[in-house]
C-alpha cells in the first residue's frame, strides 16, 4: 500500500508531500492542474525512464520518494529478492540530476530492472498505453490457473513442472550420450589421459598445507641450521667476548641467595631465578636436539618441486583448489563409466523419456479441461462485469488452442479476446479498447480476480473517460466495493465518483511571482463538498449543486458505512 509520496522540483511542482490511506483515494482538479504529473512520479517509483527535462526550475535535481507498507506475503517474496527491512515499510528513493541519476531501496542502491522486479508485486497501474498483468498474453494462464485458487490446478501444475525439469535433464543426459562410435573412442581417450595425469598425484590423501610447510622447511634449511647455532652461543658461549645467558642468569642467583632468608619476597625472585635457569637450559636441550635431527635432502626437495610443478599443471587444466581437482575428477570418472555402458543406459533414458512424456500428456489433458471449465465461468463473469460497466455491446472471450510443443504448463496457447461495438470481431483485448473502455475492462478484471490478486494497490486513469450519470455511479461503486479488499487510487473528473472516496485530494496551480506552480491539499468537510460542486456545475458554484454535492457525499457515506 502507499502510504506517502514525496516530490521535489518535478516539472511545475515545487514540493509536494502527498499521504494516502486505505481504502479508495481519489485525486481531482481541473484540466491542466497536474494530475498527470502525480501519476508520472508514481510511475517513476515504480521503474519507468527518467526523464533529464522533467527537472524543475527551482534546485538542480529532482526527488521523488515513495513510501510503500506491505504485507507479510509481498514482504517475503522481497526479501527473497535481497531487499533488506527494518520493519514493514518499503522506501523507494529516485534522484533525478542533469548528468547523473540514482534509485535506492530502503537505503540501497539498486538499478532499473531490479526496481522494475520489485514494483510489479507492488502496483497495478491502469492507463491507456501501460501494460499490466491482464495486457499480457503470457499471464493469462497463470491468471486462468490461479482463478478460484483450486488446489487441483496447483498440484496438477506442481507435477507438470516437476516432469517437464525431468524431461529437460534426461533430454541433456541423452544428448551427451548421442555420440558415434568414433565420437565415444576419443572422448574415452581423453578422459582416460586425464585421469592418469591426475592420478599421478594422490590428490585424495594429499595434505597440500602439510607438503608446503614441509618444502618451506627444506628450501630454508641451511637459514635454520645458521639460527640454532647463533641460539646455542648466546645461552651457553663465551666466544667473541660475549657474555652468555647461563652466566648471567647464574651471577644473579648467585648475587642474591644470600639473602633468602631475610625477606620473603627476596626467596620468591630467587625461586623465579632458578626456574629461569632451568628453562634456558631445557631451550638449550632442545635447540640442540633440533638442530641434530636437521639435515640436508635435495632428493626431498626435488621431488616435493615435482608434485607443485604437477599440482600448479592440474589446477591450471582442472580448478583452482585441489577440492575442484577432486570434483572434476569424480565428474570424469562417472563420465567413463557412462561411455562404457552406453547403450543400456540410451536404452533406460528412452524408456523413462516415453513414460515422463506420457505423464506430462496425461497431466496437460486434465489442465486443459479444468482450464476450459474455469475459462466458461470467468467469460460469464466478466462479460455481466463489463456489461453493469456501461460496455453495452462489449463481448468477452477465452481462447483456448492447443500448442504443438508441450511446456512446464501444458500445451494451452490461451488468449483474452475482446468486441467493444456491435458487430465488430473478436479480437486480443491488448488491440482492442480504448482508453476509457480499457480502464473500465481492467476493473471488471480486477473485480472478478479480486481474491487471487496479491498487489495492495491499484491506480485508475481515465476511468471515467465517456461515462455520465448512472453509469459513472456504477462505476464509483465497483471501485469502492474493491477498495475494502485493495487501495485504490483513482483520478477522475466524475462527481459521483469522486464523492465515494474516502481520502479526497485535490491538485490545482497557483501563480506565485512570476511562475507557475502545481500543488495538492487534502479536503474535508467544507472544502471537499465545494470541491464536488465545482465537478458538478463548471466555475460557477450554484446553491444547487452545493446541494447535490452534499447528498453525493451522504450517499456515498452511507455506502461506505454498508
Amino acid at each position: 500500500m502507499l502510504l506517502e509520496l514525496f516530490i521535489d522540483n518535478f516539472v511545475i511542482i515545487k514540493r509536494n508531500h502527498i499521504y494516502f490511506e486505505e481504502g479508495f483515494n481519489v485525486l481531482t482538479g481541473e484540466t491542466g492542474s497536474g494530475k498527470s504529473l502525480i501519476l508520472q512520479a508514481i510511475n517513476l517509483c515504480l521503474g519507468a525512464r527518467a526523464d533529464k527535462d522533467s527537472i524543475g526550475r527551482f534546485a538542480d535535481k529532482t526527488i521523488i520518494e515513495g513510501v510503500f507498507e506491505v504485507n507479510s506475503e509481498i514482504k517475503a517474496i522481497l526479501c527473497d529478492m535481497d531487499v533488506s527491512f527494518d520493519d514493514n515499510k518499503l522506501i523507494i528513493t529516485r534522484t533525478i540530476s542533469k548528468k547523473s541519476s540514482s534509485i535506492r531501496v530502503n537505503g540501497r542502491i539498486t538499478n532499473l530492472n531490479s526496481l522494475k522486479d520489485i514494483s510489479h508485486i507492488l502496483m497495478d497501474i491502469y492507463k491507456q498505453g501501460d501494460s499490466n498483468s491482464f495486457m499480457n498474453s503470457a499471464n493469462y494462464i497463470d491468471l486462468i490457473d490461479n482463478f478460484t485458487n483450486d488446489a487441483e490446478s496447483k498440484d496438477i501444475r506442481d507435477n507438470l513442472s516437476k516432469l517437464y525439469k525431468q524431461r529437460l535433464e534426461l533430454l541433456d543426459k541423452f544428448n551427451k550420450l548421442d555420440l558415434s562410435e568414433e565420437e565415444i573412442t576419443r572422448e574415452r581417450d581423453l578422459i582416460n589421459y586425464q585421469i592418469n595425469e591426475i592420478e599421478e598425484v594422490d590428490i585424495f590423501n594429499l595434505d597440500e598445507e602439510s607438503l608446503d610447510r614441509e618444502y618451506q622447511k627444506l628450501n630454508n634449511i641451511s637459514s635454520i641450521m645458521n639460527s640454532s647455532n647463533k641460539i646455542k652461543e648466546y645461552i651457553d658461549s663465551s666466544e667473541f667476548g660475549q657474555v652468555s645467558m647461563t652466566s648471567l642468569i647464574n651471577e644473579c642467583i648467585s648475587e642474591i641467595s644470600s639473602y633468602t632468608s631475610v625477606d620473603e619476597k627476596i626467596e620468591d625472585i630467587y625461586k623465579s631465578l632458578i626456574n629461569i635457569s632451568e628453562l634456558i637450559n631445557d631451550a638449550y636441550q632442545d635447540i640442540d636436539s633440533y638442530e641434530s635431527s636437521l639435515e640436508q635432502d635435495p632428493e626431498r626437495m626435488y621431488e616435493l618441486d615435482m608434485i607443485n610443478q604437477t599440482l600448479f599443471s592440474l589446477k591450471r587444466k582442472y580448478g583452482s583448489t585441489i577440492e575442484d581437482i577432486k570434483g572434476y575428477y569424480d565428474n570424469i570418472k562417472e563420465r567413463i563409466k557412462e561411455l562404457n555402458e552406453i547403450e543400456g543406459l540410451r536404452t533406460t533414458i528412452d524408456r523413462d523419456r516415453s513414460k515422463i512424456n506420457k505423464d506430462l500428456s496425461d497431466y496437460s489433458l486434465q489442465l486443459s479441461e479444468i482450464r476450459k471449465n474455469k475459462s466458461k465461468i470467468l467469460e460469464a463473469e466478466i462479460n455481466k462485469a463489463i456489461k453493469e460497466l456501461d460496455i453495452k455491446n462489449g463481448k468477452f472471450k477465452i481462447d483456448i488452442e492447443r500448442k504443438e510443443s508441450l511446456g512446464s504448463n501444458g500445451f494451452d496457447d490461451i488468449d483474452f479476446l475482446i468486441s467493444t461495438n456491435k458487430g465488430d470481431s473478436l479480437k486480443p483485448l491488448s488491440k482492442t479498447a480504448s482508453g476509457g473502455e480499457l480502464s473500465r475492462i481492467m476493473l471488471a478484471f480486477k473485480e472478478v480476480f479480486s481474491d487471487a490478486d496479491t498487489v495492495d494497490t491499484l491506480i485508475f486513469d481515465e476511468i471515467d473517460t465517456g461515462i455520465s450519470g448512472r453509469t459513472a455511479q456504477v462505476v464509483g461503486e465497483k471501485i469502492l466495493d474493491l477498495s475494502k479488499k485493495r487501495q485504490i487510487i483513482a483520478i477522475s473528473h466524475l462527481p459521483q465518483i469522486a464523492s465515494l472516496a474516502n481520502n479526497h485530494i485535490l491538485i490545482k496551480k497557483e501563480d506565485i511571482e512570476d511562475f507557475t506552480i502545481s500543488r495538492t491539499e487534502k479536503l474535508s468537510n467544507g472544502d471537499r463538498s465545494l470541491e464536488i460542486a465545482r465537478m458538478i456545475s463548471g466555475v460557477d458554484i450554484t446553491a444547487t449543486s452545493k446541494k447535490s454535492a452534499e447528498e453525493m457525499l451522504q450517499m456515498a457515506e452511507d455506502l461506505r458505512n454498508e
